[in-house]
């Protein structure tokens, strides 16, 4: 398996998560989101990955992209250890909140709508700011009290 990442990416390292909890070898590629303008936007990644963001994970013939489909395509050739409760409605819960985080969290503080904002709608830095942890805030609100009110989440 080959990895394409980025240190800092929150989806990428959690791939490398579900990758590593379940022991599995891969090649790490290293794509700079702002080297160069993003490594991601050459020609060369953009042949593994047209939308031109990480993670993707190359497998075999395979090229898989998204995070959560990702992970769960993990889960599904390599089922041991689990990542998933055994239980659909554990299941469903586990999901909700990975779902919570990828679309609802992390789409707003994407590099990508981030960028956007200050080149091409011209938000200043410290309005694009306020922006952002406004929704990470609000995100991260939300997100604490379904754990909080959920006995899963003490498991």
């Amino acid at each position: 398996m080959k990895l394409y990442s980025y240190f800092r990416s929150s989806a990428a390292y959690r791939v490398r998560i579900a990758l590593n909890l379940k022991g599995l070898d891969y090649e790490y590629v290293p794509i700079h989101l702002l080297r160069e303008g993003g490594e991601q936007l050459k020609p060369e990644y953009r042949a593994v990955n047209p939308d031109g963001i990480v993670p993707a994970l190359i497998d075999g013939d395979d090229v898989l992209t998204q995070l959560l489909a990702i992970i769960e395509y993990l889960e599904e050739t390599h089922p041991e250890p689990l990542l998933l409760p055994k239980s659909p409605s554990d299941r469903a819960f586990v999901r909700a909140v990975a779902m919570q985080v990828a679309c609802e969290i992390h789409l707003l503080d994407n590099l990508r709508v981030l960028k956007y904002l200050k080149h091409q709608v011209k938000v200043p830095d410290e309005v694009k700011d306020a922006w952002y942890r406004h929704w990470v805030e609000a995100g991260f609100e939300t997100l604490e009290k379904r754990l909080a009110g959920d006995k899963r989440s003490a498991r």
